[in-house]
């Protein structure tokens, strides 16, 4: 029988708020921040559609989607394209703030912090000295696969 690993590589992304804590596997790449077409089209937090590896993805805003503010968007600003798990759209991307980096999780590492979370958020959890936010990955797939 095999065992679990004891390290998950695990990416660190900033957000606007609390930076996301995501297993490196649903990031596909990071691209520079550009221009959706399609812009205003759709869900408040859709902020439109992108042109990737001649796909048209959605491009979602995050802090709109789980009702926690405003879209911002810093000089840092970049956008990173998420594989989704239920295939009815291969990707999605969302605006962040900066560079993810890399880090490993051990399985004993991360202590939930008894904090409320949004509708697009499945807990916060303190690693490497910061509080993150695990997103809730099937809600926010829910969500664009509702766009095809």
């Amino acid at each position: 029988m095999a065992s679990l690993p004891s390290d998950i590589n695990s990416l660190l992304i900033p957000m606007q708020g609390r930076p996301w804590l995501v297993p490196n596997i649903v990031v596909a790449e990071v691209i520079p921040l550009r221009q959706p077409d399609r812009p205003g089209q759709g869900p408040e937090w859709l902020l439109g559609w992108l042109s990737w590896r001649d796909q048209n993805i959605p491009l979602v805003s995050f802090e709109k989607l789980n009702e926690s503010g405003q879209i911002t968007i810093g000089q840092d600003a970049r956008i990173a394209v998420l594989n989704t798990v239920a295939g009815k759209i291969p990707f999605y991307a969302v605006i962040v703030q900066g560079i993810p980096r890399l880090l490993k999780v051990g399985k004993d590492d991360p202590v939930e912090e008894p904090v409320e979370t949004g509708p697009a958020e499945s807990m916060y959890i303190q690693v490497g000295g910061d509080l993150a936010v695990i997103p809730d990955l099937d809600a926010i797939e829910g969500a664009v696969a509702g766009l095809s």
